[in-house]
């Protein structure tokens, strides 16, 4: 590979060599990706651990089973649908947390019964980076209090030091922009279903197929789909002659009249401080109580 073990900065190496086996939560974006990569670079013994279920897009699970299969990666499957825990159902700010509890539960039970064929425990890690301790990511504490590791945040990698080192090893398709879990589509308070859900992967899968124009980048840049109850489509980028295309495409998959906006940033949008004034501690409940 290039660059090799070589290229991951010396205390980043020091770190994977001294961990047990390890069991990595693999969502299929590039920082589990590359936490995979680096700590098989570094001579880890890896398993790598898929989440399936209503709140991630088929196409995502697909493609996370088949970088597994590429790259010879030893993978698990779990079935998981957080719908009706609580905090998710209500849709609240702590979505997140309450996800990420039950979640990490089934992976330690799935964990469990593939151990007898084992000899020893395996550590369980996630892909959170530096970056994501300074947002709102109330998963992070269900991560802490369950003492599940997450190694390049511990190495202080943030996303653009991911990217870098991820080209300087050889990983695939290091520009990977983050795809956050359905969830994160729907304003606070408005309750999902899996109906729903799959309609707003099946919308942005058709918007991510959208044709790049002649510089390669993705047509509409990094974009989120969001409902606050009405339909917010946010771009990073977006050529005129494509618009027709977009608000076509919204309109067949039941997104429309849709306000589409473009940003530089689309990350954390209902936790940025406009939508968090309109109702306190639970952003977007009061703006959506007038719509709905």
């Amino acid at each position: 590979m290039v660059g090799g073990p070589a290229a991951l900065p010396e205390d980043f190496v020091r770190v994977l060599r001294a961990l047990p086996p390890l069991a990595v939560a693999l969502s299929g974006g590039l920082d589990s990706r590359f936490l995979c990569h680096a700590a098989r670079l570094c001579g880890c013994d890896v398993l790598a651990l898929h989440a399936r279920g209503p709140h991630i897009p088929p196409e995502e699970s697909a493609q996370a089973a088949q970088w597994a299969r590429d790259v010879g990666l030893p993978l698990l499957m779990l079935d998981f649908d957080p719908l009706a825990l609580p905090e998710v159902a209500r849709n609240s700010r702590e979505r997140c947390h309450g996800c990420k509890k039950e979640l990490i539960a089934a992976l330690r039970a799935l964990l469990r019964e593939r151990r007898a064929g084992e000899s020893r425990d395996r550590l369980l890690c996630d892909g959170s980076n530096a970056d994501d301790l300074r947002a709102f990511r109330p998963g992070l504490r269900a991560l802490a209090e369950a003492r599940v590791r997450s190694p390049l945040a511990e190495a202080g990698l943030g996303k653009p030091a991911i990217r870098a080192l991820a080209a300087a090893t050889g990983l695939d398709r290091p520009e990977q922009q983050a795809r956050p879990c359905l969830l994160t589509r729907l304003a606070y308070g408005l309750s999902p279903d899996a109906a729903l859900l799959a309609r707003l992967a099946r919308a942005e899968a058709a918007l991510a197929r959208l044709p790049a124009p002649e510089d390669g980048w993705p047509a509409l840049g990094d974009f989120r789909l969001r409902l606050r109850p009405a339909p917010l489509l946010q771009v990073t980028r977006l050529p005129e002659a494509l618009r027709p295309r977009v608000e076509a495409l919204l309109a067949a998959h039941g997104f429309a009249p849709c306000d589409i906006r473009r940003a530089d940033d689309i990350s954390g949008f209902f936790d940025a401080p406009q939508c968090a004034a309109r109702s306190g501690n639970e952003p977007g409940l009061d703006f959506m109580a007038k719509r709905v």
